[in-house]
């Protein structure tokens, strides 16, 4: 009994102290990827897949975790930090852990804190950033009105569809986030209405805001989900901005197709004229058994330039247990300057990606 006693108390102690340090060390951090992305790789969680969790005292201690290793060869890149003929290693994980208590009056609270950590290589090309680790966190009050958080911890882009949905394994729409919601620390509000996901969320600086709805429905084999987004405010330090997504998904059986479309209208600081930045994308996944096979296709343009365009395909092989083998092709031929003489939308690019996955 004593013994039991003192495991409580050094876990306890042991999640506290880590979620203190993902809170120091996330201090300055910037978001440098999207946990979506890891999720695209490994695919829905299995029903044999069971969590570390524990009960101390009256709170809930849980432990989750992705692991992404293996290899990327570029046939032919001009992005800096690549290397083109040459295989290269690739390694990518995300690791989660959440502390909360739910009081007698239905209320819950609790802290949720992530730790990421990547080689530099990995990543969509338009983020140019070299940071390795990163922290996130956030603290939240749940009830039965929606939930107020305050932190970094999820992406503010989780409701919005669009091509990148539907894709599997290696597969990457490079651009199909740059139009994404601000990556900042907010204070949000997230709830649900009947069918309708709502997300609001206002930077800590009250410089960037977004707010998002997304409605799913399922009746027999088929199931239909509608996003809308909306992003205003400073963007890059450089423009003031508005923009708006919209994304639809049909899940046919073993079939899942989604779309979206993003219109955004960017007006420089500084003597320079506004401009728009239109971009579509188009996605569709397979799956039979353990085999998940998908492909996408992206368009994007900027000031009336020149369409860029990226294609992509990739498939997932499930093991067992969170286990996956994932392997994808891309190809991205995009560029894009604003007003202001700012490469907003240049990657030119194609290789190859292989890589196992666990997931806990």
């Amino acid at each position: 009994m004593m013994r039991s006693v003192f495991l409580n108390q050094w876990l306890c102690l042991g999640a506290v102290g880590w979620l203190v340090w993902v809170l120091a060390s996330s201090a300055g951090a910037q978001q440098i990827r999207r946990v979506s992305d890891f999720d695209q790789r490994v695919g829905p969680k299995s029903f044999l897949q069971k969590s570390l969790a524990f009960d101390v005292n009256d709170y809930t201690l849980e432990f989750t975790g992705i692991t992404v290793a293996g290899t990327q060869y570029l046939f032919e890149s001009e992005v800096p930090g690549t290397t083109s003929d040459a295989a290269e290693f690739i390694y990518l994980g995300v690791y989660d852990v959440t502390l909360a208590r739910k009081m007698p009056n239905t209320l819950t609270y609790g802290i949720n804190g992530r730790f990421l950590t990547r080689d530099s290589k990995v990543g969509d090309p338009t983020t140019k950033l070299d940071k390795r680790t990163e922290g996130r966190f956030d603290v939240y009050l749940r009830g039965i009105w929606g939930q107020l958080s305050y932190g970094d911890f999820t992406d503010r882009d989780v409701l919005l569809i669009s091509g990148r949905n539907s894709l599997t394994g290696e597969a990457n729409l490079v651009f199909d986030g740059y139009l994404n919601p601000s990556l900042e620390r907010a204070f949000r509000y997230r709830a649900r209405y009947s069918s309708w996901l709502v997300d609001l969320a206002l930077d800590e600086n009250a410089k960037k805001w977004d707010a998002a709805l997304q409605s799913r429905t399922k009746k027999g084999i088929f199931e239909k989900a509608f996003s809308l987004n909306y992003s205003g405010g400073d963007l890059l330090d450089r423009y003031d901005r508005n923009a708006w997504s919209v994304g639809y998904q049909l899940i046919y059986g073993s079939w899942d197709i989604s779309a979206g479309a993003t219109w955004e209208h960017l007006e420089p600081l500084g003597d320079f004229g506004a401009f728009d930045r239109v971009v579509a994308s188009l996605g569709t996944g397979w799956k039979r058994e353990q085999f998940t096979v998908g492909a996408g296709l992206l368009l994007a343009e900027v000031d009336s330039g020149d369409v860029g365009v990226v294609a992509t395909a990739g498939l997932r092989y499930d093991f067992s247990r969170g286990l996956s083998f994932n392997a994808g092709y891309i190809h991205s031929d995009t560029e894009g300057v604003g007003t202001d003489g700012v490469q907003l939308a240049t990657a030119y690019l194609s290789g190859l990606r292989l890589s196992f996955a666990y997931r806990y």
